[in-house]
């Protein structure tokens, strides 16, 4: 039951992502690395577009749920959570083809997007939100330029739109829609969350999570913060815990699953025995295990962070340590910090 939570009001960082994925700490998984998808044999590889992701290796696919690349484009998924199973439905196709599908791509996102049921049939994959965009400054206002959402569960949709531009109609993306012009929800407040509803019926861990991160901005601004303050604070945000302890050691899982919804990070629950789910890669504990920051400044330079918190049902294996990528989008350049 992951979470993202972005925003723009930072006048120095026009994009900043806050993102925790919940998973059973024996999911096998790779960390994010810089790697190529169909590279072009007829140009050099300093030219060719590369992907920065980590993998879930639990599913042939090898898919991915957050991810950016080198000239700038971004994808964050999430689940959505089925009313008769609290972890999501697995797919007869992994979710995860869908970030490394948009960031591989070299259409356009409204191309990416009118031609994706054509390659990949949404029906057979589980329900999930998916926020994509290329990141781009715009001239006139400094700020990025709109992101999207589609989703096979809801509503899809723009953030970060223009006031001026928002149309305010609603529509679906049950099927996804084959012209530009679109009815959308178009959402133009400076930060937004989603997780594992539907992204405009957020849960009350979203609503936890905006509202901090605006705190944040607003002291980091004022306190005139460097870049590594801001990410010190943004993890501390990622690991702010509201867990109910007193469901912990409840008998039901389903129990301890329901109570996801209001924490942003989730404590290692250990999982009952009897509890069954479709995955053979299940372990005996579920929780926050790894944990992402990406700041995008003024001048298209992006910083990726992250930490991986657990990567096994040992417990005492808890790594702190974090990973830090720079991504210049100008040059198509990236770099292990």
């Amino acid at each position: 039951m992951c979470i993202a939570i972005a925003t723009t009001n930072h006048p120095d960082y026009p994009f900043i992502l806050l993102s925790n994925r919940d998973e059973f700490f024996k999911r096998p998984t790779k960390q994010t690395h810089v790697h190529n998808i169909n590279p072009n044999p007829s140009i050099t590889d300093d030219d060719n577009i590369k992907i920065l992701s980590p993998l879930d290796l639990a599913r042939p696919e090898h898919g991915t749920w957050i991810g950016t690349t080198s000239n700038g484009k971004f994808a964050v998924l999430v689940n959505y959570r089925e009313v008769d199973n609290q972890l999501g439905v697995n797919g007869e196709v992994s979710r995860g083809v869908l970030p490394l599908d948009y960031l591989s791509s070299n259409e356009s996102d409204i191309e990416w997007k009118n031609k994706l049921n054509s390659r990949i049939d949404l029906s057979k994959i589980g329900g999930f939100t998916l926020l994509y965009g290329h990141l781009k400054i715009n001239q006139q206002t400094g700020k990025i330029n709109p992101l999207s959402i589609i989703s096979n569960r809801g509503h899809y949709g723009k953030i970060f739109e223009s006031e001026t531009t928002t149309n305010g109609i609603i529509g679906t993306s049950c099927d996804v829609k084959t012209n530009e012009d679109d009815d959308i929800i178009a959402i133009s407040s400076k930060t937004f969350g989603l997780s594992n509803s539907l992204f405009n019926e957020p849960w009350n861990k979203v609503e936890i999570g905006e509202k901090l991160l605006d705190q944040l901005i607003k002291k980091a601004i004022v306190e005139k913060q460097s870049q590594q303050e801001i990410v010190t604070e943004c993890f501390k945000l990622l690991s702010h815990n509201t867990y109910n302890p007193k469901y912990l050691d409840d008998n039901e899982f389903d129990t301890k699953l329901n109570e996801l919804k209001n924490s942003i990070f989730i404590p290692p629950l250990l999982r009952n025995e009897g509890y069954k789910l479709e995955s053979t890669t299940i372990g005996k504990y579920y929780g926050t295990r790894t944990q992402t920051v990406i700041l995008f400044d003024k001048f298209g330079n992006l910083n990726y962070y992250e930490k991986n918190i657990h990567k096994s049902d040992n417990l005492e294996e808890k790594d702190d340590t974090i990973n830090h990528f720079k991504v210049n989008t100008n040059n198509n350049i990236i770099k292990k910090v």
